[in-house]
């Protein structure tokens, strides 16, 4: 009996998105780890909106998330998030 495989398939566009966010979060992760190791929480909050502005909500999450668990919840952590209507302006404004 044989299993079907499962064919997704994606633009050039799509999978150049995918290897520059995996890239930027083995970066911006081991930063994050660097500052938090240094106790450096000023560049760790830096790293930290970097994921959020550059990358996807995803990264910025799990990089506040790894933050929040190597210090504590005690920790009181600021990001800084683009409205939505904002980064596509500035998406479309790019691609011109």
């Amino acid at each position: 009996m044989s299993v079907p495989t499962t064919v997704t398939t994606s633009t050039l566009r799509d999978r150049g998105a995918a290897s520059f966010h995996a890239a930027l979060a083995r970066v911006l992760t081991a930063g994050l780890e660097d500052a938090l190791e240094a106790g450096d929480h000023a560049r760790a909050i830096s790293l930290i909106n970097r994921g959020f502005a550059e990358g996807t909500t995803q990264m910025g999450c799990d990089l506040l998330c790894r933050a929040s668990e190597v210090i504590g919840a005690a920790r009181t952590w600021t990001v800084q998030l683009a409205p939505t209507s904002q980064m596509r302006q500035r998406s479309a404004a790019e691609g011109n």
